[in-house]
């Protein structure tokens, strides 16, 4: 119902919005699995910072370090990232104009490889 001005009717009814939908900016969901005994590290953490879990989760993943173990997997992954940025590079050969996505990918394998000899 909306509100009456004199003679005048002002309807203030706003779009209904669907069940999940929101006023979200990030409006994707990762999910993770952890131990109790690192969900206690975590949360222990999480508490010195005085962030909320979110921005502190975003903060760790983007701008921490990484440290990668070297298995078949990751070596095997790396493998095929390199082949495929190669091919791309190849076909255009100004990183300038190197997609965003691409770029940020060639960076943290960079980033992998100069810390692993950083560790020697």
């Amino acid at each position: 119902m909306g509100k009456y001005y004199g003679n005048v009717e002002v309807k203030t009814k706003k779009p209904k919005k669907k069940k999940n939908e929101h006023n979200r900016y990030r409006n994707v969901i990762k999910y993770f699995r952890v131990t109790p005994k690192e969900r206690e590290l975590i949360e222990a953490r999480l508490a010195v910072t005085g962030m909320k879990s979110s921005t502190f989760f975003i903060q760790s993943c983007l701008y921490q370090k990484i440290l990668v173990k070297g298995n078949i997997r990751s070596f095997s992954v790396i493998k095929d990232t390199v082949k495929e940025l190669t091919k791309k590079i190849d076909k255009n050969p100004h990183l300038e104009e190197l997609d965003p996505m691409d770029a940020e990918r060639l960076l943290t394998i960079l980033q992998i490889i100069e810390s692993s000899y950083e560790g020697r």
